[in-house]
């Protein structure tokens, strides 16, 4: 060991040229850190600044702690307040950062940081274990490279995500015999989500069991102290926190109903009836690839050193026995606690690998290179790369429709409620009535069977009807009419936004795939236009109640300047219970489809009586110069989506007419 050197006078200390010298090994993995932080953040930016972001969960934080450094608790997004949805106190540390910074990107900033220190924490680790500089390098760098550190880091913002980071340096605590940090980095992970409390337990029983010889006195002081803690956390926030802060809103025991009717009767059907446990893992299993995508990168070698996967088997179960397929798949962020339980589970075989009378020495040293190699292989396996490059690409490509949309969600103002779809949730989340127009179109509550209660009208609502992940069918959220299993009829899900806007009278902004309904006041009575004696034509078609009076084009040349615009007449008679969509579909004079461009649904808004649409296609002006023959399509889509989702549920046509000719255009530059 070199020791500090001083001067004559023994003023100045002298370090010498080795302590001088930085580590080669420390020095790579401090840039791939920085390598790293800077592509996932980016990659983050690139998807949130191009509307791609698919779930509510940012603009759910987001909302909650500016609520926060407003004095207010509501997180209407979600109608649960903070720690309602999950119990994350650790997420109150973002609010002093975010009164001085306020931008919702601040917390993936902050989250991918985080993720960033990782290998410098791996790296201190290892050599702690004993291993030499390249190999500490070369698996520490592994933390970064396994294709669930890239995931986790790109997938949106999660408090849970922390956990990684946290859970590294509580484990480097523990190999450094640093009782202090120990405590301080356990209650961190404990404070980042309600379910590690089950992890930390069972963390602290394995302990307790593998370094029984410590004595009692220090397995008190490192384990069985903080295991009491995290039981009593545990039982807080299932029988006081979330039971007062929820209220039923969201029900995620509902996630494994297929093993149970509530946690008493799983647990014993865990036992009278293991055969529903078995059925939903070989489910898991064999259709997700969260548990292969974290073995495989390290070449399998945690199951080698099961303690550790007997201390991640809650996560793994509480993910894997799930019917939600998200939680079996790498692509989330579900494999935030897992990745260093399985890293160190690696890095302790590869370090005892060295005292293996019967293993060669150069198969110890070989494996830290083959683990890379399986982080390499994973990631072609499960196209992080291609994903990231794919957004980089989508950001160049898409700076029209970036400015498009960020133009149009300008036109409202920050003191305004709003109705959003879920890519825009977050770029709306900073004020204080923001609803997700997801909840609108399911009709039911969070993961569970509970009818959903809409707010009153907002001053705005928005709608991307191009936004799959809101109109999604496979994940329920956009459905035809449909029975419930408890018997339960509910409605489609246009029929859910029609009624929700009734209560209201809106004038409408409608371009290309986007719609902004702006609230005039509430409706006193049915709203309709005066007729004409052509009103009482028969039209274009009709389907019940509902007849398209007229449809045509203002003008035949397209430009720059003058986009393509499409009026559409509609008499509505009674109650409505068909709601087309409208398609408009542009050919060559060969007949050739060249685009095929969403309106989406006519008149949402319009009860009884006559209504003027009036659409602008600002898209068709991208098209090249030429001739177009113009259909529009009506239909369905209720039905199609679900169709294409669910082939067994029919194949009858949802076409609401034959298509109807708009004649011809000219595209201009």
């Amino acid at each position: 060991m070199t020791h500090p050197k001083t001067d004559a006078r023994g003023s100045f200390e002298v370090i010498t040229a080795e302590r001088q010298r930085a580590e080669p090994g420390k020095v790579i993995v401090t840039a791939l850190a920085g390598l790293f932080f800077l592509i996932c953040t980016w990659t983050s930016y690139a998807r949130w600044a191009n509307f791609q972001y698919r779930s509510f969960d940012l603009a759910y934080y987001v909302q909650a702690i500016w609520q926060l450094i407003h004095g207010r608790l509501g997180v209407s997004v979600e109608n649960v307040p903070l720690l309602g949805n999950h119990v994350e106190p650790i997420v109150f540390l973002f609010a002093p950062l975010f009164a001085v910074f306020r931008h919702p990107m601040l917390f993936v900033v902050v989250q991918n940081a985080a993720l960033a220190t990782m290998p410098l924490v791996g790296y201190n680790i290892a050599k702690r274990l004993g291993l030499d500089g390249k190999r500490a390098c070369l698996l520490s760098a592994a933390l970064l490279l396994a294709p669930a550190a890239g995931y986790i880091a790109i997938h949106e913002f999660h408090p849970e995500a922390l956990v990684a980071p946290f859970l590294l340096l509580m484990l480097q605590a523990w190999v450094a015999k640093s009782i202090s940090r120990h405590w301080l980095w356990f209650v961190a992970v404990l404070a980042c989500k309600e379910n590690m409390a089950p992890l930390l337990v069972i963390y602290c029983a394995t302990q307790c069991v593998a370094e029984r010889n410590r004595g009692l006195a220090e397995l008190r002081r490192w384990y069985l102290w903080p295991m009491g803690l995290a039981l009593i956390w545990f039982l807080l926030c299932a029988y006081v926190i979330t039971p007062a802060l929820n209220s039923g809103n969201i029900d995620y025991v509902a996630l494994y109903d297929q093993l149970g009717t509530s946690p008493g009767n799983i647990l014993i059907n865990a036992f009278v009836r293991p055969q529903l446990i078995g059925k939903a893992l070989l489910q898991s299993l064999t259709h997700g690839n969260l548990v292969w995508g974290l073995l495989f990168p390290f070449l399998f070698l945690p199951l080698l050193r099961p303690r550790w996967i007997v201390i991640a088997a809650p996560i793994l179960l509480q993910h894997l026995l799930s019917w939600r397929s998200s939680e079996w798949m790498i692509y989330f962020h579900y494999a935030a606690p897992l990745l260093p339980l399985f890293w160190i589970a690696s890095l302790e075989v590869i370090a005892a690998s060295d005292h293996w009378k019967h293993v060669p020495s150069f198969v110890s040293r070989a494996a830290a290179w083959l683990v890379i190699v399986g982080c390499v292989a994973a990631q072609i396996w499960l196209g992080l790369v291609s994903r990231i490059v794919t957004t980089s690409a989508d950001w160049f490509g898409a700076g029209q429709e970036r400015a498009r949309k960020s133009a149009f969600i300008a036109q409202i103002p920050p003191v305004s409620s709003v109705v959003a779809p879920l890519s825009y949730l977050s770029h709306l989340a900073m004020r204080e009535k923001l609803y997700s127009l997801h909840y609108v179109l399911k009709g039911l509550k969070t993961l569970g069977r509970s009818s959903y209660q809409p707010p009153s009208p907002t001053d705005f609502v928005l709608i991307d009807y191009s936004d799959s992940a809101t109109f999604d069918p496979g994940a329920g959220f956009y459905h035809p009419t449909m029975k419930t299993v408890d018997g339960r009829i509910i409605t489609s899900s246009d029929r859910l936004l029609h009624d929700f806007l009734k209560g209201a009278v809106w004038t409408a902004d409608e371009q290309d795939e986007l719609t902004l309904l702006r609230n005039l006041g509430s409706r006193k009575a049915p709203v309709g236009e005066q007729s004409s004696p052509a009103d009482n034509e028969p039209g274009v078609f009709s389907v019940d109640a509902t007849r398209l009076i007229s449809i045509a084009i203002t003008g035949e040349i397209v430009s720059r300047s003058r986009p393509l615009e499409v009026q559409l007449r509609w008499k509505f008679q009674g109650e409505r219970n068909v709601f087309p969509w409208m398609l408009l579909r542009l050919s060559r004079d060969e007949k050739a489809k060249v685009a095929l461009l969403v309106k989406g649904l006519c008149a949402p808004e319009a009860t009884e009586g006559i209504y003027t649409e009036n659409w602008r296609a600002v898209t068709a002006e991208r098209l090249l110069p030429g001739d177009y023959s113009l259909e529009a399509l009506f239909v369905d889509n209720s039905k199609r989506a679900w169709f294409e989702t669910n082939p067994s549920g029919g194949g009858e046509s949802t076409l609401l007419s034959a298509p109807v000719s708009l004649g011809h255009i000219k595209v201009e530059r």
